[in-house]
């Protein structure tokens, strides 16, 4: 692959972007977390424009491409956190039970911190997701675990000193997961990240507001298919450097315009079916036949209807979108499947927050 270009076109991007005031140089604190006392976040997941699959460099969380999201309210998550003096006694409580995978999660991305900042104690986190449906794949709730987390624990190490430093929370939200970097804002938001890049630079930061002139919506379908599975097996894919270099043409191009969300949009369509070529190359079937009539028929719906849009990241939960609502209904008249209308309100967490606290302080308060 290309690895030269790409960090050219990557440094150049990100010293543009930097120039305009979207990137923004995390600050510098001082760790100083208090014990016992409990810090509280939220967050609501991504869907990708401009998709990333594969690590470039996998310790560090680096992927091969910038990519670009815009978040949805289909679910969202509160996380708690709190400090204990007392070293390797971190604990993660998901949905009320220990969770293996957020452990081996957390682990890996507490190793990072607690390098950075010295840190000896251990962390403990109680977090709770919310969702308008039951189970689905290719919902981003990785995303929204990885920035909710990372909030709690920036808020928590500093006392609430780097609470608005949406960069620093950003980078350590990577380590988590890799699309959890763009979740951390609000709006269009862009995930800095090419090969031979500086990890501390490999932040995100927010490129426009939320698309809120166009109506979204989702249905939702489920699939057992990990997704760092998906990231090892794409950069294997003989169609991987050819999705990478398409991705660097398209973003070197508009980098000096403003990321319209119209032209996000067309391009979350052509870049969700490169996706699942690169991965049916690998051998990787990230559809069902269920979903694959949706989209079957979203492709010939759009052919007569260009300002209808659909997309998907590596699952089988198929997006539409359109600035036109009668649009939508118009293509769901013939979809007889679930569906979740999408809203850019994302005021959804704020009447759970009391109870949150208050189960979050009992579980604090058992160990």
């Amino acid at each position: 692959m290309r690895l030269s270009l790409y960090k050219k076109y990557g440094e150049r991007m990100g010293n543009y972007l930097e120039e305009k005031g979207v990137f923004h140089v995390p600050g510098k604190y001082d760790a100083d977390p208090e014990e016992g006392k409990i810090w509280l976040s939220h967050s609501y997941p991504i869907k990708a424009f401009e998709k990333f699959l594969g690590y470039y460099d996998r310790e560090e969380r680096i992927a091969y491409n910038p990519s670009i999201s815009f978040n949805t309210d289909f679910s969202y998550c509160l996380a708690a956190c709190e400090y204990s003096k007392n070293p390797g006694q971190d604990r993660v409580i998901m949905d009320d039970s220990e969770s293996e995978l957020y452990s081996k999660k957390a682990d890996f991305a507490l190793k990072k911190f607690r390098r950075d900042y010295a840190i000896s104690g251990s962390f403990h986190f109680f977090i709770r997701r919310y969702r308008k449906y039951s189970r689905a794949k290719g919902m981003s709730e990785s995303s929204e675990v990885a920035a909710a987390v990372s909030k709690a624990l920036i808020s928590c190490s500093f006392n609430g000193q780097a609470d608005g430093d949406g960069g620093l929370q950003s980078r350590y939200a990577r380590y988590v997961s890799g699309s959890g970097t763009r979740a951390v804002f609000q709006g269009i938001s862009m995930w800095l990240s090419y090969p031979g890049m500086d990890r501390d630079k490999c932040i995100a930061g927010k490129i426009g507001e939320s698309p809120d002139k166009f109506y979204y919506g989702i249905f939702p379908k489920d699939l057992q298919s990990p997704t760092d599975r998906a990231h090892s097996a794409a950069v294997q894919s003989p169609l991987y450097e050819g999705w990478i270099n398409d991705k660097y043409k398209f973003l070197n191009k508009i980098v000096d315009g403003d990321f319209s969300p119209d032209i996000l949009f067309e391009r979350s369509s052509m870049d969700m079916l490169r996706l699942n070529s690169v991965l049916m190359s690998s051998g990787i079937i990230i559809q069902t036949p269920e979903s694959l009539k949706i989209l079957t028929k979203a492709i010939q719906f759009r052919e007569k209807n260009p300002d209808f849009y659909f997309t998907s990241d590596t699952g089988p939960s198929i997006l539409i979108a359109s600035k036109s609502k009668s649009l939508l209904e118009e293509f769901r008249e013939n979809i007889d499947d679930p569906f979740i209308d999408g809203s850019f309100k994302y005021d959804q967490h704020i009447n759970k927050m009391k109870e949150f606290k208050r189960e979050s302080e009992k579980f604090f308060n058992s160990l």
